[in-house]
């Protein structure tokens, strides 16, 4: 809750008449409404320090915010006050000058009101007029008007003569900590803290003791103390707004947030906006916090601090574009004050990687978000064999046209039946080894194979599903689009390609309504197809989908997994646990098949019978862990996200481990499934260095697993090798959302503003909440 630029005013300790003090030599100021940010922090010196306490991570559906607190920077000064040499003694009962206090109480009532009301030239005009009667003047007051004029080193000797008259040598004192603080003198600030605390004694008959006493407690770190002190004042007319803004700041560090917003609405006088809004963006109510956050706009002084937080909350939810502007504007008119006043570092998403979060934001529906129906679709799809139609009627026109003496176009004939006989026999030993679980061979040999044969439709399919499968949809995408164009009767191609242009975020209603047109002109192909049912899946025509699902006969795995997905979303339950039974009887060890047909029979939401039923089943079934190594990406990513919810990840990783010490084969699948891993049970430094292995030696430079090493890298707090990785993983799939994501917090993170920029104008304002990534706040001294 912090106002980042401390403001020259800031907690000057004002003295205020008592009743029966009115003919005393203390000049009487107005009461002033501060509008700084000091949120001390407790250290182990018990001192306040200068600390942004941040945004911290949020859940996947209830985001929480951690506030930023700004308190006061202590480093040491170049040109450092003169230290006292000397202790004040105990005051002697003495009553100061008296003199007619109205005329300076009029000019610094009028120099305070022009002051803040940001006329500040005229005020500091009328400040050195007052200086002027510094013969007329306490010392005391002297300080109190050369502290709003910034002049902190002259307010310090000033102060210093007040204590040395024992001149209100409590709140002088006090004052002259609060300037020491503004000079950044530790040393200084200790030293007359302590004596505010000495002599504290001596104002135990006024009215202003417990408001001292709040603040002595409070500049020196005993906040629980400065909190009773302040509840046990009541209501009063002296310094109350001072009282509430303070209990409102202890109360924001002690995370009681809800009562430190009460507080700071007790508050008249000033605009309190500021740290409304940062309290509101703390207790995740971001739509409250952006409210008063541009209310606080007013606020000429601190208009980039205000653009700084609005930005940062932009970011947190997801809007990136309108948070680039602000970023931008700001970086034009000051290369560092980005950096210097809210550095930010780019953090994992706790509820992602965090059990109890994981289990506090579980839902049943996350599994069947768009997303992972997708990859489901893929995961269920079947791999196409070779056309042996097309080989045979090559050869055959070859014959023929070597009867008729066609020589030439004869041998062109025969060398292409001999070209797709070869990448036919490739493409049947490719599936193969996908089928098999070694899926990324696959996705390798494939790619070789259209070297060979580029016009092949049915091999750029097959490499599109090993890429869906690995999930590199950008370039699923590509051969889709290409298989179809190639065959526009390869359907599941058109199908998918119009699928995976949708989670790369491309709109492609020519595509949809081309497949469309020629699945209705084709007369092989039922009105009520599971091509036309996946489009309306994308288009999110519900009764399409039910309309299909009424009249889905079929056996087929990728109509039996879609029907149960479909059935399970619009709660027909007992259609969906028919389903899975039938796919379970045909895949029974299946990992995903399993999944499925438990999730569609868990009909509550309750987190503890389900880790149960994901416990059951997993002790209790002989599923394939093949797959879980080397198979589609779903597999690993669903696997582990149940055995997260069930507790069982360090079971699983300790199998792992044991798989990988008596591996002979597939140990680069074991080695990358363990890193995975090891991301959720926050062996963080582990996951990076098997990543790096798998990449540097063993070649595994495909966008996911350099996804996942900058995963590892952010983790193990590796953030140039985070980004690295990322750019990277951008170059081949350009289109991820996460990796922009990632590199623009990694860019951000390190300085450069305008790369960063650059990468959230990509995002627009999407409302995009990354599985993965967040940020925090940190101190710029850390």
């Amino acid at each position: 809750m912090a106002d980042v630029e401390q403001t020259k005013d800031d907690e000057v300790v004002i003295l205020q008449k008592d009743e029966e003090q009115k003919d005393e030599g203390i000049i009487p100021l107005e009461e002033l409404d501060k509008k700084e940010e000091v949120q001390p922090e407790i250290k182990d010196e018990e001192k306040p320090k200068s600390k942004l306490i941040i945004f911290g991570a949020a859940g996947a559906s209830l985001l929480v915010f951690i506030i930023i607190i700004l308190i006061f920077a202590l480093r040491s000064s170049d040109s450092e006050p003169e230290m006292p040499t000397t202790t004040p003694t105990e005051p002697k009962q003495t009553i100061t000058q008296k003199f007619n206090p109205s005329k300076i109480d009029d000019l610094i009532k009028k120099a305070n009101s022009l002051y803040e009301s940001g006329n500040k030239f005229e005020a500091l005009k009328i400040y050195e007029n007052i200086a002027i009667y510094n013969e007329a003047l306490s010392n005391y007051n002297l300080g109190v008007s050369q502290m709003n004029q910034g002049r902190f080193e002259e307010a310090i000797g000033s102060f210093k003569k007040a204590i040395e008259n024992q001149e209100n040598t409590s709140a002088s004192a006090l004052n002259a900590a609060i300037s020491a603080l503004e000079l950044k003198n530790d040393k200084l600030f200790k030293y007359y803290i302590d004596i505010a605390g000495a002599f504290l004694s001596q104002e135990s008959d006024s009215v202003l003791y417990d408001h001292y006493n709040a603040l002595i407690n409070f500049y020196k770190g005993y906040y629980i103390e400065a909190l009773y002190i302040l509840d046990s004042m009541g209501e009063g007319k002296y310094y109350e707004n001072q009282k509430n803004y303070i209990k409102s700041k202890i109360l924001s560090y002690i995370y009681q947030d809800k009562d430190a917003i009460k507080s700071l609405e007790l508050i008249n006088g000033y605009n309190p906006n500021l740290p409304l809004g940062l309290l509101y963006a703390r207790t995740g109510q971001y739509d409250a916090a952006l409210k008063h956050l541009n209310k606080a706009l007013v606020d000429e002084k601190n208009q980039n601090l205000i653009k700084l937080a609005i930005s940062l909350v932009n970011i947190k939810i997801g809007n990136f574009e309108s948070a680039a502007l602000n970023l931008k504007s700001i970086n034009d008119q000051n290369q560092t004050f980005i950096t210097a006043t809210y550095p930010i570092k780019a953090i994992l998403k706790p509820d992602f990687f965090d059990i109890d979060i994981a289990q506090k934001n579980f839902s049943i529906n996350t599994f069947f978000d768009t997303r992972n129906v997708y990859e489901m679709l893929f995961y269920f799809a079947p791999y196409k064999v070779f056309d042996a139609k097309q080989t045979i009627d090559y050869i055959r026109k070859g014959g023929i046209s070597a009867f008729v003496d066609e020589n030439a176009q004869a041998d062109e004939y025969l060398k292409t039946s001999s070209i797709i006989s070869k990448v036919n026999l490739n493409i049947s030993k490719t599936i193969a080894k996908a089928l098999n679980y070694d899926l990324r061979e696959a996705n390798k040999e494939f790619l070789d194979i259209i070297n060979i044969y580029s016009g092949h439709s049915i091999l750029h399919y097959n490499l599109a599903l090993t890429y869906a499968q690995l999930g590199n949809f950008a370039q699923a995408y590509k051969h889709f689009i290409t298989s179809y164009h190639l065959d526009p009767s390869n359907y599941l191609s058109g199908v998918f390609a119009i699928t995976t242009s949708s989670m790369i975020g491309k709109t492609n209603a020519k595509l949809i309504e081309e497949v469309l047109e020629n699945l209705n002109q084709d007369g092989n192909i039922e009105p009520n197809n599971i091509y036309e049912a996946i489009i309306q899946l994308v288009l999110g025509n519900e009764n399409a989908l039910l309309r299909w699902l009424e009249n889905d006969k079929s056996e087929q795995v990728l109509d039996l997994s879609f029907a149960s997905i479909i059935a399970h979303i619009s709660g027909l339950n007992q259609i969906a646990i028919q389903k899975t039974e039938k796919l379970k009887e045909i895949l029974p060890n299946d990992i995903i098949t399993n999944i499925l047909y438990f999730t569609t029979r868990f009909t509550g939401n309750n987190i503890k019978e389900y880790a149960k039923n994901v416990q059951y089943n997993y002790f209790s079934n002989n599923l394939n862990s093949k797959s879980f190594y080397g198979g589609p990406n779903i597999v690993r990513v669903q696997y582990i996200k149940l055995l997260q919810i069930a507790g069982l990840l360090d079971v699983q990783r300790d199998k792992i481990k044991a798989d990988l010490d008596n591996a002979s084969s597939d140990y680069q699948n074991i080695m990358q499934t363990l890193a995975y891993i090891d991301l959720f049970t926050r062996n963080y430094e582990e996951s990076y260095t098997i990543y790096n292995e798998l990449i540097n030696k063993y070649e595994m430079n495909d966008a996911n697993t350099l996804f996942l090493a900058s995963v590892a890298s952010i983790g193990a707090n590796h953030p140039e090798s985070a980004i690295g990785y990322i750019r990277l993983s951008k170059i081949i799939d350009p289109t991820s959302v996460e990796n922009i994501i990632a590199l623009a917090l990694l860019y951000q993170e390190v300085g450069n503003i305008d790369a960063a920029v650059g990468q959230y104008n990509i995002l627009k304002d999407n409302g995009y909440q990354s599985k993965f990534f967040t940020f925090k706040l940190l101190d710029p001294e850390l």
